[in-house]
């Protein structure tokens, strides 16, 4: 993480990085918090599960691309 911090902090770019832990629904955390805090982008990270995996998995990253108020990217 610390040369994301370095690269951004070159190129001039804002960058705030938190860790968010809520047992009962992460995807309603993470949408709530970027809502509350005015977020312009929500970096997510995706573990490509998919078909039968991700139906008895579910899907963190999917549920933020829908809920989410601001552009989400999925970085696999």
């Amino acid at each position: 993480m610390a040369s994301v911090r370095e690269k951004a902090n070159d190129n001039k770019i804002k960058l705030r990085m938190e860790f968010i832990i809520d047992p009962t629904s992460i995807v309603g955390a993470i949408v709530e918090y970027a809502e509350h805090e005015n977020i312009d982008l929500l970096v997510i990270g995706s573990r490509g599960l998919t078909g039968f995996k991700k139906l008895l998995v579910g899907s963190v990253a999917s549920g933020v691309v829908t809920y989410a108020h601001c552009p989400v990217m999925v970085v696999k």
